[in-house]
């Protein structure tokens, strides 16, 4: 579990985004997370998370309707403006079912869960494009 700070916030219903930057490094994202007990109008102020509040909890990469087998280095990108959007290379460490994953990526130094809106047939060690949304899975305290 890492601490992330957020630099900037949008709401739109119980949807949030945000920039984030890892509390103890450089890696800075745009990561999707719902905010069960507060609906807002869209990009209403945000009252209960605003700039410089730390959000702590895993990342993951959901709803993933893109991906392919391929035989490229890891990486990410987002280059959609204030959107969770994210394609990347992964490799596959552990199948959990035919939707999710655990994988190595260049997001995190820890595995990651990917999750598939349709039924794959991955196997350990493959290396695949996905695109998807990069999702924070808070921890509660």
């Amino acid at each position: 579990m890492k601490k992330y700070i957020i630099s900037e916030i949008y709401a739109d219903g119980y949807e949030r985004t945000a920039i984030v930057k890892e509390m103890h490094g450089d890696a800075k994202y745009i990561v999707h997370f719902l905010e069960y007990d507060e609906y807002l109008e869209k990009d209403g102020a945000a009252p209960k998370r605003e700039t410089g509040d730390i959000l702590e909890g895993t990342v993951s990469i959901d709803l993933v309707n893109i991906s392919k087998r391929v035989n490229r280095d890891l990486m990410h990108r987002q280059v959609i403006k204030k959107s969770s959007h994210i394609e990347a290379i992964v490799e596959v460490s552990q199948v959990i079912d035919d939707c999710s994953v655990y994988a190595f990526s260049s997001v995190s130094k820890d595995k990651i869960l990917i999750e598939f809106e349709d039924a794959v047939d991955y196997m350990e060690g493959d290396r695949i494009f996905i695109e998807g949304s990069l999702e924070i899975n808070e921890t509660k305290h």
